[in-house]
């Protein structure tokens, strides 16, 4: 069984936790606040009260061949980087820190960072496009060239084939998926499968493709998005 430790209880690590709680998993909890403990250490398979500023005390509590660690003091920097440095030096890895700042960031993947989150910028990024298009019902950055997206089929495909969209030629948009209307489960379709009203397409591409067929580059998205249809698909 995987074991992870979760330093510091701020909001990030508790929904770590919230999450981790469904798989089968050992938590390890460490926070120097006795109320934070309290409320969590019921959900977790062993908890500690200490400093982990204490060098000494991040190496008697963390096992340096753990899973993986969460680091997440809330806004005390100075913790964030020194606990980061400490459990590099024994060797941990699978390190994932919450950061403030870019320059928090930096210096977090200075001292060895495996993971660096912005929780919520990373939010953000994802509900920023959502709030712009009634379209677009998800949307998931991968990295910086890819993104996956559901995003409600457009008029002017319904009725169309899939090979006859052909959204990989026009638009270099992979269709990974559909979700009929009123249906919970995407599945897998084949190329003559016909687009129907309604349809959600789980859509893999660049963020510019992704914005252009959900028609979220700019205010004027919707006539933009027409004429694009208009020049793709006569």
């Amino acid at each position: 069984m995987k074991q992870f430790a979760i330093i510091g209880l701020s909001s990030f690590a508790k929904r770590i936790i919230e999450e981790l709680e469904a798989y089968p998993c050992d938590i390890l909890l460490i926070d120097k606040d006795p109320a934070a403990i309290e409320l969590y250490k019921d959900r977790v398979s062993r908890s500690f009260i200490a400093d982990v500023l204490n060098e000494e005390t991040i190496r008697r509590l963390v096992p340096a061949d753990i899973d993986g660690v969460i680091l997440d003091p809330g806004d005390r920097i100075e913790v964030s980087i020194l606990v980061t440095n400490y459990l590099k030096k024994m060797g941990v890895k699978n390190l994932f820190v919450r950061a403030e700042t870019d320059e928090h960031g930096e210096i977090l993947n200075l001292v060895g960072a495996d993971h660096v989150i912005f929780p919520n910028r990373e939010a953000a990024i994802r509900i920023a496009p959502m709030l712009l298009t009634s379209h677009l019902f998800n949307y998931l950055p991968i990295s910086e060239n890819l993104v996956i997206a559901e995003v409600k089929s457009p008029e002017i495909l319904i009725g169309k084939t899939l090979i006859e969209a052909d959204l990989r030629k026009s638009l270099n948009l992979n269709v990974i998926a559909i979700r009929e209307r009123d249906k919970e489960d995407f599945l897998f379709r084949k190329a003559d499968y016909r687009i129907q009203d309604g349809d959600i397409l789980l859509l893999a591409g660049s963020q510019d493709n992704i914005h252009s067929f959900a028609g979220t580059q700019r205010s004027d998205a919707s006539d933009g998005l027409r004429n694009l249809y208009r020049r793709l698909f006569g």
